[in-house]
């Protein structure tokens, strides 16, 4: 194991919320690393980022369309990842819905995650199984709502659901939540969505 060190006494360090919120993670000088060093690293980085995309570099020769053709704000990747959670502070919880959603329930229901529950950055008081404050740092998918398909992007208790023209095809509406300490059976009942 790496070591990748997201908290320090019971808080996220900002290393951690710096993985948390990223969509590309360059690492360089991978020529080096280790190959199990190197594959580690990126298993780690993933489990708290499940929806970021990680870049090996030598000498920091970086493909640019990988950082700047990503489309951040006006696409959101397929889910790569159903749950990961590690020993650690930051992980991501993917979930999924068949269901079509009301948009006003939706946006309820990000509102009571991000601003009103204790989930909210603002009320970090409700405490997980492990002892540590359920905190969301981003929350990124698609949903299909009675009004249209959406793109949701949030960052801390700032969201915001984006009309998309065309419905994307072959993937299921979901959620990605990426933060610390999540629990994913309090995310299930609050959004009456799914494990993918």
């Amino acid at each position: 194991s790496s070591g990748i060190n997201a908290e320090y006494g019971g808080t996220v360090t900002e290393f951690g919320r710096q993985i948390a919120l990223a969509d590309v993670v360059v690492l360089n000088k991978m020529d080096l690393v280790e190959e199990e060093s190197r594959d580690s690293l990126t298993e780690e980085i993933r489990a708290m980022n499940g929806a970021c995309v990680v870049q090996h570099t030598t000498r920091s020769r970086v493909d640019l369309e990988g950082i700047l053709g990503i489309q951040a704000y006006t696409s959101v990747p397929p889910p790569s990842t159903v749950e990961h959670k590690l020993s650690r502070a930051i992980s991501t919880v993917t979930l999924t819905t068949d269901k079509l959603l009301r948009k006003k329930e939706l946006e309820n229901t990000l509102e009571s995650l991000l601003w009103e529950e204790p989930t909210s950055p603002l009320k970090q008081s409700h405490l997980v199984e492990d002892g540590g404050e359920m905190t969301i740092l981003r929350m990124k998918g698609r949903v299909h709502t009675d009004t249209g398909w959406f793109m949701v992007q949030a960052v801390r208790d700032i969201y915001e659901l984006t009309p998309i023209a065309t419905p994307p095809s072959g993937t299921a509406p979901h959620l990605i939540f990426i933060g610390s300490h999540l629990d994913s059976q309090r995310l299930q009942n609050v959004t009456k969505m799914h494990p993918r």
